[in-house]
């Protein structure tokens, strides 16, 4: 869970759902509970619900994205107003309520939140000439919706994997503050501060707009 390119590794949203149990929870295949819209506090005790691929063991920390209840269910090109709500969080697990081979219920600590709109800074530009755009490119002809500063930016291969990064415009300039990668066995995120190419995503951005695939939301 270390990347040599960004500052935070962890697991993506809909790998460890919050709700506003404590120690009584529903069966873990019951479909039929409340998420909690309650955004976890440092030092809080809170308990989640997780599924592979998280692996982590007891005490470990570990982080992991946090959006409100309704873009972790529908996502943030559904729900835009929610990204600066959005945060990166770091937890251990302080018990384990019951599990099976594939989910749990469990106790986990919040030890660190930081919100992913002040990423810049929190974190030193890193220069993202080289590399950091090279997947987008692998799956070709990305999705782009733009939210005020935002631009949410997916690509994928009919379903099985991808990856998205959410980019925010300062002075004219592209930083990718969250970036995502998903698939069989994998659904990370990664956290920094990356100066992307200017060319190279406007220019993304002219193609998305004649290929109907540029969106902006308001």
């Amino acid at each position: 869970m270390e990347s040599k390119h960004f500052d935070l590794v962890g697991f993506e949203n809909d790998v460890m759902v919050w709700s506003d149990y404590e120690n009584e929870v529903p069966s873990l295949d019951d479909r039929n509970w409340v998420w909690s819209d309650h955004p976890p506090m440092q030092c809080q005790v809170r308990t989640v619900k997780v599924h592979h691929p998280f692996y982590m063991m007891a005490g470990e920390p570990f982080w992991v994205l946090h959006t409100p209840a309704s873009s972790s269910i529908n996502g943030w090109d559904s729900h835009p107003e929610e990204i600066e709500h959005s945060s990166i969080i770091q937890c251990s697990i302080e018990r384990v309520l019951v599990r099976d081979e594939f989910k749990a219920w469990l106790r986990v600590k919040v030890l660190e939140v930081r919100m992913i709109k002040d990423f810049m800074e929190y974190f030193p530009v890193r220069d993202g000439s080289k590399g950091y755009l090279g997947d987008f490119e692998v799956f070709r002809d990305p999705n782009i919706f733009s939210y005020r500063d935002w631009l949410f930016i997916s690509a994928g291969a009919q379903g099985d994997l991808g990856v998205w990064g959410l980019v925010k415009r300062m002075d004219g300039q592209y930083h990718m503050l969250v970036y995502g990668d998903w698939g069989f066995h994998k659904n990370n995120i990664f956290g920094g501060n990356i100066l992307l190419p200017k060319h190279q995503i406007e220019g993304w951005i002219e193609q998305a707009m004649q290929d109907n695939r540029y969106d902006t939301l308001e």
